[in-house]
């Protein structure tokens, strides 16, 4: 029904003005807007923090040299007159990932020459530590790379979500310069009947029909229409501007088709089934994932440190530097080493404090989840009573138009008067003002109902 009344009140733009749609409008508002260039590279930035927080698997590589000497008569202690020693050392470590443990490779050479008496002297060892309690498997090791991940999940949702809102807000304004073009066209025919009106009073006057008071009443009603036109006018261009500038067009090419009558389809939802897996509740999950994984981290850093340690090195000494590779000594060493402190304890805090800030969690997604059903249930009845409301407007409509047929017609046959004639036109002009003004509050409420339920920008 709506498609075919509404063909009666449509106004159609110029043929000489290629009109934006709504989907071109978008489709140029993503690629032109420096709005979606951020998101893109907010995302960017959060793949590098997710990048970042894995070098800690990197090898380390370590290098010292030292020279020294030592020389004196005086204390009688010291064995020797003259010590020149000069030693380097380098040496390799890296964390293992998935275990905790740490793996450390270390050479070390030192010469001393001692009253003209040389030894070089030259170490190679190997040392892993695994820890058995806390830290077990790398688990606190990994607490960043694993909220790393989380942030850029959480980021991505967040991403999608002020997306959607951006987008909402400016079809938003897209329909409202739909409604303004047409407002602008109804408010300068309401302007001309005015005129029309005025012009008919101003000849009843000299005709001495009407006295001057009923003269000055139209001639308020044509400034008043006047008015409207110019204030509907100035809205128009100043929205027209604001919408070219950010698609990055010319002003006069900011003409928008939009079917303001245009019954749309949705996707109803079952608000209690959506809210558990929309985009609002995702955020809540991922940050409670994120305070569930520190609590693990907090819990596990309240045990004891209980670390097995186990080495090889293998050493020899020559005066000749090379030599001092050969002929080599061994050794091994296995231990578990223990340590827990004692007394309160910043990680007992952290776990405390991590506890509460999830229950704080789960109470505000609770709230949001109520609220958001409450949100999508109003916006489901205010879809149904508008789309009620512009079918209701548009019968109003069409008996308005009926009756300036009938006006035209018994005016065209001489029974009768103009003026009833522009009466009945105005007021199915402001039927028609009436009418695209209950339609653009539909179409906006479906903007708004799509962007709640995660349809509008996927």
């Amino acid at each position: 029904m709506w498609n075919r009344i509404a063909c009666v009140f449509c106004l159609f733009l110029s043929t000489n003005v290629i009109a934006i749609t709504a989907e071109e409008f978008s489709d140029k508002l993503m690629q032109t807007h420096p709005f979606f260039l951020q998101l893109s590279l907010s995302e960017n930035i959060s793949l590098i923090d997710q990048k970042a927080a894995l070098t800690y698997t990197d090898w380390n590589i370590k290098m010292g040299a030292n020279e020294s000497f030592t020389a004196g008569d005086d204390i009688s202690s010291r064995l020797y007159n003259d010590l020149y020693t000069t030693s380097y050392e380098l040496s390799a470590s890296r964390k293992i990932p998935n275990s905790g443990a740490n793996l450390n490779l270390k050479h070390s050479w030192n010469r001393n020459d001692k009253d003209s008496t040389v030894l070089n002297t030259n170490i190679f060892s190997v040392d892993y530590v695994k820890p058995l309690l806390q830290n077990k498997d790398g688990l606190n090791d990994r607490l960043t790379v694993d909220v790393a991940d989380i942030d850029l999940l959480a980021k991505q949702v967040n991403l999608l979500e002020q997306a959607e809102s951006f987008l909402a807000l400016n079809l938003t304004k897209l329909v409202d310069l739909a409604l303004k073009q047409e407002l602008e066209k109804l408010y300068m025919f309401q302007l001309e009947l005015s005129k029309q009106q005025l012009d008919l009073a101003e000849e009843k006057l000299l005709n001495s029909l009407i006295d001057k008071s009923s003269f000055l009443q139209e001639k308020d009603i044509y400034v008043k229409a006047n008015q409207q036109w110019l204030q509907s006018s100035r809205e128009l261009n100043i929205l027209r501007q604001e919408l070219a500038s950010l698609i990055n067009i010319k002003e006069s090419e900011m003409i928008v088709e939009f079917d303001l009558f245009k019954e749309q389809y949705i996707v109803r939802v079952e608000p209690a089934v959506f809210v558990k897996n929309s985009r609002s509740m995702q955020k809540y999950d991922y940050d409670k994932s994120k305070l569930q994984r520190q609590l693990e981290t907090y819990e596990n850093k309240t045990m004891p440190s209980v670390n097995l340690n186990m080495g090889i090195a293998s050493q020899a000494e020559d005066d000749k530097y090379f030599s001092s590779f050969g002929n080599r000594d061994y050794s091994w060493n296995i231990g578990i080493d223990v340590s827990y402190p004692l007394g309160v304890r910043k990680e007992s805090l952290d776990v405390e404090r991590a506890e509460i800030s999830i229950a704080q969690l789960d109470a505000q997604r609770l709230e949001t989840e109520i609220d958001l059903k409450q949100q999508i249930n109003y916006l489901l009845a205010q879809i149904d009573l508008l789309a009620e409301l512009v079918d209701i407007s548009l019968e109003q409509g069409e008996l308005a138009n009926e009756r300036v047929i009938e006006e035209k017609t018994k005016y065209d046959d001489a029974r009768g008067q103009k003026s009833l004639l522009i009466t009945a036109q105005k007021n199915a002009n402001l039927a028609r003002l009436s009418n695209v003004q209950a339609a653009a509050s539909y179409q906006k409420i479906i903007i708004d109902y799509q962007a709640v339920t995660d349809q509008l920008f996927n």
